[in-house]
């Protein structure tokens, strides 16, 4: 008899992570882009630095160790500062200050031709929650077998391929990075074509600021892919980017549509607006309409503010679907209130338009002890606009509204779920997404498009 063991059954196939071109940070601690020789204060080069600073804000700041003969060159000039002149290993290339002095501030810089062919190209993300990806990551600790479990996420949209990993120790600092508001690099993204083929660094810039805005949107509240870098077949750098984007501090949890535990409805997600974002006609709508979501989705600043934000993303968003696509003249647009128009939008992609008490309960009973036109109580696109007329219009009362609690919180809440419902239907979404016009709930709570 056989009393040998079986043999264990095979692990997880685990992938090498990206190395990031820049390493991963401390929290709030500066990311290093450029050290060393720096042109353009004196005839002789100036040994100094260039960081992006990650605390207390994001920022791009850079520095020289000035001679006695180079005093003179770094007296402020506020009318026209010299360029810095940065020395990179494939060129020089010049970078725009703010303030002179041997130390100062930058809007950005842009090193390298935007035309160069490249095969990938690298970018990090910061401030970008845990979510679970599909396929595993070894540990990448030389003599270890150890694996990280769906900790890569990859998606191809459009001939594009989205490969996106997860820093070793996230789990280890999110807690922190959360309480102290200040930044940190989380994820490392390559984007390549699916055909391995060259692409351009220019081509490629739609899927950067769509998959910026479009995880940002998700998640409801801002995150950045930022330094991007890219290679060409060789393996060499021809291209960098230096710029600050908007980010904000990190969240424990999602305030947008998107469940992160659940990968799948970001892609389908993707697979609308990447394209859409390669159409420069509508990239120009969408980005007003998502900016306007993000802020109103998110939880801070006062309520008032995030109410006058939604209406006017729920506005633009009127105007584009009876005006510029259904072809309704202005004078026939104008003939509509702006409920009506509202209402016309939602019903014609199924939202319900009741107000839904177990939900918005003050809203509710706003909406019943007013009246519409008709003598019939309010329903959720007159009541949403009732209280965003309140809130802008001195001549309107202001007493319906705030003498009973809860009323503008509730409308903000319709407010956020109008407009991210019509800008996922508008980009072709079908499936999950989390009911923004509610608070609370389970984690992993989703409902179904209504159109779907």
């Amino acid at each position: 008899m056989d009393n040998k063991a079986a043999p264990d059954p095979p692990g997880p196939t685990a992938e090498p992570p990206i190395q990031p071109f820049h390493p991963f940070n401390d929290i709030g601690a500066p990311i290093v882009l450029h050290a060393g020789d720096i042109g353009g204060v004196e005839e002789k080069d100036l040994p100094g630095e260039v960081t992006l600073s990650c605390a207390p804000r994001l920022s791009l700041d850079w520095r020289v160790t000035p001679t006695p003969s180079s005093w003179p060159n770094l007296m402020p000039d506020l009318n026209e500062p010299d360029p810095l002149l940065l020395r990179r290993p494939y060129g020089d290339f010049p970078m725009d200050i703010h303030t002179r002095g041997s130390e100062g501030s930058s809007n950005g810089a842009t090193l390298g031709d935007p035309e160069t062919p490249i095969t990938r190209m690298l970018a990090h993300w910061f401030n970008l929650p845990r979510f679970e990806g599909q396929h595993h990551l070894s540990a990448g600790v030389e003599g270890q077998e150890r694996v990280r479990p769906r900790s890569r996420w990859m998606h191809e949209v459009d001939g594009w391929r989205i490969t996106l990993d997860i820093r070793p120790d996230h789990k280890a600092i999110w807690p922190e990075l959360r309480r102290s508001k200040v930044y940190a690099m989380t994820h490392v993204m390559e984007i390549s074509r699916c055909d391995g083929s060259d692409f351009t660094t220019a081509r490629a810039r739609h899927v950067l600021t769509a998959l910026h805005i479009g995880l940002s949107f998700s998640l409801g509240r801002w995150v950045a892919p930022m330094l991007p870098v890219g290679f060409a077949a060789d393996g060499r750098v021809v291209w960098e980017e230096w710029r600050v984007m908007h980010c904000d501090p990190a969240r424990n949890f999602s305030d947008g549509w998107w469940e992160p535990l659940d990968p799948a409805p970001l892609g389908r997600f993707l697979d609308g607006l990447v394209p859409a974002y390669a159409d420069p006609a509508r990239a120009e709508s969408l980005r007003l309409q998502i900016n306007y979501a993000i802020t109103a989705i998110s939880g801070e600043g006062f309520v008032e503010q995030r109410v006058i934000i939604g209406a006017a993303g729920l506005e633009h968003v009127m105007w584009q679907r009876l005006h510029v696509e259904a072809s309704l003249n202005r004078k026939g647009y104008d003939s509509f209130h702006a409920h009506a128009r509202l209402r016309r939008i939602l019903q014609d992609i199924n939202v319900p338009t009741s107000i839904d008490s177990s939900q918005l309960p003050a809203l509710a009973q706003f909406a019943n002890e007013s009246q519409s036109s008709d003598g019939s109580s309010l329903d959720g696109p007159e009541a949403l606009t009732r209280v965003r007329n309140s809130l802008v219009h001195p001549k309107e009362s202001q007493k319906k509204i705030y003498g009973r609690e809860r009323v503008v919180v509730d409308a903000w809440l319709l407010a956020r779920h109008y407009l991210t419902l019509l800008i996922l239907e508008s980009l072709g979404y079908q499936g999950d997404h989390r009911n923004l016009a509610r608070m609370g709930g389970w984690q992993g709570e989703v409902s179904q498009t209504p159109w779907s």
